[in-house]
């Protein structure tokens, strides 16, 4: 008997147990437990069900057979947890960045252009070029970044890039856009033909935002089920943005860093080893 449910953008469908089945694949489960898991997720599935709900329960399930691979097929959700203003996920995006070998950072203080002074999400550097990367956070990732966001975007880069030509601020050899949603189609087209390496959540797809935090396991501590928002918190104001970054403090000092137990940090340590750990099956989280 044919099951139909409700996609996000109102869309009725009949329910593929095989889309599911694909996204827990990607977050590193064995043949074996995605079939286990499988098995408690289906009969749970009832008509005009929204796909966010069955989403929810793979999740649950999944968190019985391993915390892990629970962790990492939630990156989604998890990097919402930033929001609403969006200034934590500026910092997560420099940390990736760290992670694929740049200097990153969020500045302090705006930078001057040639005619008005300009907050800057991030400033990275690599190969002694400098890059200047608007991070465009949405609350809801159905939510794209719109023409009139990037033409936005590229002026404030031409009037920086004038600015230093004059001496008023640094440097600055390309421009970027990440984002934790998607890219309209006129975005699109405008950033490609201005040269603005734009990063969405599936674009492009040889390197995307998934991608980047998948492939070397750069995973935010956002992914831990029960951090409270008081410990996401305290964390970012250690700079302690990735899973990678906490697995590799000892518990005592992570106790003294963001004031918690010992045993809350040993705990955190230990969740964060196996999130990051590559030998721990492999994500690929873009469902």
């Amino acid at each position: 008997m044919t099951v139909n449910i409700v996609k996000r953008n109102g869309d009725v469908v009949p329910f593929d147990p095989l889309r599911v089945k694909k996204s827990i694949l990607r977050a590193g489960a064995s043949e074996e437990i995605v079939s286990e898991v499988m098995a408690r997720v289906i009969p749970r599935v009832q008509e005009g069900m929204m796909t966010r709900e069955i989403y929810k329960i793979a999740h649950e399930e999944l968190k019985k057979a391993d915390t892990c691979f629970a962790c990492r097929f939630n990156l989604r959700p998890a990097i919402l947890k930033f929001g609403p203003a969006g200034f934590l996920f500026e910092k997560y995006v420099a940390a990736i960045l760290k992670g694929h070998h740049y200097e990153a950072h969020v500045p302090e203080h705006e930078l001057q252009g040639s005619c008005v002074r300009h907050e800057v999400d991030v400033i990275a550097e690599k190969d002694g070029r400098r890059v200047f990367i608007e991070a465009k956070f949405r609350n809801d990732y159905r939510d794209s970044v719109n023409l009139k966001d990037t033409m936005a975007t590229w002026s404030r880069f031409l009037d920086l890039v004038d600015g230093a030509a004059v001496g008023k601020c640094e440097h600055l050899d390309e421009v970027w856009i990440v984002t934790n949603a998607r890219f309209s189609d006129r975005a699109k087209q405008f950033g490609v033909c201005k040269g603005v390496n734009m990063i969405g959540w599936n674009f492009p797809p040889e390197r995307s935002f998934a991608s980047l935090v998948d492939h070397t396991m750069l995973y935010p501590v956002t992914v831990i089920d029960d951090l409270t928002q008081s410990e996401i918190d305290r964390l970012a104001e250690a700079d302690l943005m990735l899973c990678k970054e906490v697995a590799e403090i000892e518990p005592e000092d992570l106790a003294r860093r963001i004031d918690v137990s010992l045993e809350r940090a040993q705990e955190l340590v230990e969740i964060s080893s196996k999130v990051s750990d590559s030998s721990h099956g492999h994500s690929n989280s873009q469902k």
